[in-house]
């Protein structure tokens, strides 16, 4: 790798090793129903961990059973044998809120986490752990590492689509290449993942990675002289837009309407409010529509994040971009500006399953 290519994936690189310490206390109802007590022993009352953000919260339920869990059975001489408990009986809880185990872990965090965009982290994240009452009309059944691995591979599919028109990338993998792909992701593996990576995403459309937030025409010149990859058709991005109540997700109407709020008060009916009061991940309106690399009716200026935003929440005035002002929008815990070009985006602030997935707060 020579050092151009090793500058054009530093970011890349940053973004993949990003990290969330987390602080697991047991449920107290699930620890009065396996230890017939609310109080934990020594030294079992919490439970420390590093995991990455581009991961999935099913893919470390066995280490946080084998370390912790099945020693504090043992130990504390609960009736309840270790093997009772399955990992998919494993569930996550922060403030009273189920977490959607389907989501990757930094998207949790960017979305739950209120003061992300203002720079004040919660580390270590405190997470409640369940083993009982998996509350299915909230997230779904079965969180386990195999329907995790099936979950992923149906995102890499439709990423692959959006991008390319086509599932063929994803299709023609061997199935060794398949499971290295997923070992990658597993077990934080960049080399295994990227390999892979590299097959169903070439390399670059976009030359230059040290100006993300540059002019979009500018920009455009360098996408059209890149080193021979296929330009995509569209960009698979998913907005995650905090409203002031629930909303069905997936509903053009509903997106509408959220794009008008964000268009004036920033999404909330009360900015202020929303500072301090703690997110409800109910409330995240979900938009995704394919994005195009380029702005509309131009082949030449490149779109940004703003223009996928109003792309996404149906704002058709193109001058109207109050929303810059009234939201932050996040990913990987970052706050991204709005005029960055949604392609270098898409080579370098990407997930696992090769979506861009960015928060957008009220400010």
């Amino acid at each position: 790798m020579d050092y151009r290519e090793a500058e054009q994936r530093a970011p890349l690189k940053r973004v993949w090793k990003g990290m969330i310490p987390i602080e697991l206390q047991l449920a107290a109802s699930d620890a009065i129903e396996l230890l017939a007590s609310a109080v934990l022993p020594e030294p079992f009352q919490t439970f420390y961990m590093l995991i990455p953000r581009v991961g999935y919260l099913p893919f470390f339920s066995g280490k946080i059973k084998e370390r912790w869990l099945d020693p504090m059975l043992a130990l504390s001489g609960s009736r309840t044998p270790s093997d009772q408990i399955e990992e998919s009986d494993i569930w996550f809880e922060y403030k009273g809120q189920a977490l959607k185990w389907h989501y990757p872990i930094g998207l949790l965090y960017d979305m739950l986490v209120s003061d992300v965009h203002r720079g004040d982290a919660e580390l270590p994240w405190s997470l409640t752990l369940h083993v009982r009452k998996l509350p299915t009309a909230k997230i779904i059944a079965q969180p386990n590492g195999q329907l995790m691995r099936d979950m992923f591979m149906a995102m890499i599919k439709e990423a692959d689509f959006i991008r390319n028109g086509s599932t063929k990338r994803v299709m023609d993998l061997a199935k060794s290449d398949q499971m290295q792909f997923l070992d990658g992701l597993e077990t934080h593996s960049y080399e295994k993942y990227f390999a892979i990576h590299s097959i169903l995403v070439p390399t670059a459309t976009i030359a230059d990675s040290r100006a993300p937030v540059s002019s979009a025409s500018s920009t455009a010149s360098n996408a059209q002289k890149s080193r021979g990859a296929m330009q995509p058709k569209a960009i698979p991005v998913r907005f995650y837009m905090q409203t002031a109540g629930s909303l069905d997700d997936g509903s053009a109407k509903d997106a509408q309407a959220v794009g008008a709020a964000a268009s004036t008060s920033g999404g909330n009916s009360n900015s202020n409010a929303s500072a301090t009061k703690q997110a409800d991940i109910m409330q995240f309106h979900v938009s995704q529509v394919p994005i195009p690399l380029y702005r509309e009716g131009s082949t030449s200026e490149l779109a940004t994040l703003a223009d996928a935003f109003k792309l996404c929440y149906g704002i058709t005035d193109q001058t109207n971009d109050a929303f810059v002002t009234n939201c932050a929008c996040i990913s990987h815990g970052v706050c991204v500006p709005w005029e960055s070009p949604i392609s270098w985006l898409a080579e370098h602030f990407f997930y696992a399953d090769c979506f861009l997935h960015m928060v957008v707060v009220s400010v």
